[in-house]
C-alpha cells in the first residue's frame, strides 16, 4: 500500500486580510486551520501531517494540536517565502510515496476532494484540483480593456495538490524562482501535471468577506 503523506501551510503573511490571521480566525466554532486537519484525518491515511507555521502563531498552533487526536500532527516553523515553507516540510517527512499540499487558508477542503486527490496519484506524478473559471475575463493596459478572453480553456487551480514525493522534494532542492502553486515547480522543470475535479465551495480566505463565507459553508454541511 503507498504511502501518503500531507502538508498544510499556515506560515503566510495575509497582507490583505487587515491584521487577521485567518487560519486561526474561528469558524463554525473553530480555528480554521483545524477544519483542514480534520479533513486530512477523516481520509485516515496520512502517516505524517504537518503544519507550517510562522513565529506569529506556532505557540499556538501547537497548544490547539496537542490533543491526543493529533498525534500524528506536527507543527514546525516555516520560511519567508511559500516555497521555503514548502521545502521545510517536505523535509520533515520521514518517508513517503506522496504527498498533498494543501492551503491552510482553504478550511472549506471536504475528505471527498481530498479522496479525489488520492486517487489522481495513482496515475500521475503530479495532479491538481481545478475549477471552470465562469466569469467573463478581461485583458487590460491601464485600466483599459484591450481583449476578453476565451474562458472555454481556462480553470483556477486549488489545493490541496498531490505529488510524488521524490519528485517534489528533488526540485525544491534547486528551486530559485518565486512561484505561487507547487504545481508551477513541476511545470517549469518540464513536468506533465493532471488534473481531478475540484469543488467551487474550496474557496481560499483571502480578503475578510472569505471568512463569512467559508462560515456559510461549513454550518450548511452541519444542518
Amino acid at each position: 500500500m503507498k504511502v501518503f503523506s500531507t502538508i498544510i501551510l499556515g506560515a503566510g503573511s495575509g497582507d490583505r486580510m487587515s491584521g487577521i490571521d485567518k487560519i486561526l480566525s474561528e469558524i463554525s466554532g473553530l480555528p480554521a486551520i483545524l477544519h483542514s486537519v480534520n479533513a486530512f484525518l477523516e481520509v485516515g491515511i496520512f502517516q505524517n501531517t504537518i503544519i507550517v507555521a510562522n513565529t506569529d502563531n506556532i505557540a499556538e498552533l501547537k497548544r490547539l494540536l496537542s490533543a491526543s487526536k493529533y498525534q500524528s500532527v506536527d507543527v514546525v516553523l516555516g520560511g519567508k517565502r511559500r516555497q521555503d515553507s514548502v521545502k521545510i516540510g517536505l523535509d520533515k517527512i520521514r518517508s513517503s510515496d506522496y504527498v498533498m499540499i494543501h492551503d491552510g487558508a482553504r478550511p472549506c477542503v471536504s475528505p471527498a476532494l481530498i479522496k479525489r486527490g488520492v486517487v489522481a496519484a495513482e496515475t500521475s506524478d503530479a495532479a491538481i484540483p481545478v475549477v471552470p473559471i465562469t466569469d467573463t475575463v478581461k485583458m487590460l493596459s491601464d485600466s483599459a480593456v484591450l481583449s476578453t478572453i476565451d474562458r472555454s480553456s481556462l480553470y483556477a487551480s486549488q489545493t490541496p495538490q498531490v505529488f510524488n514525493y521524490r519528485t517534489i522534494a528533488e526540485l525544491h532542492l534547486n528551486l530559485t524562482s518565486d512561484v505561487t502553486d507547487d504545481a508551477s515547480v513541476i511545470e517549469i522543470n518540464g513536468g506533465n501535471v493532471s488534473t481531478f475535479n475540484g469543488d467551487p465551495e474550496n474557496i481560499k480566505m483571502t480578503n475578510p468577506i472569505d471568512i463569512e463565507m467559508a462560515e456559510v459553508i461549513l454550518k450548511r454541511r452541519k444542518s
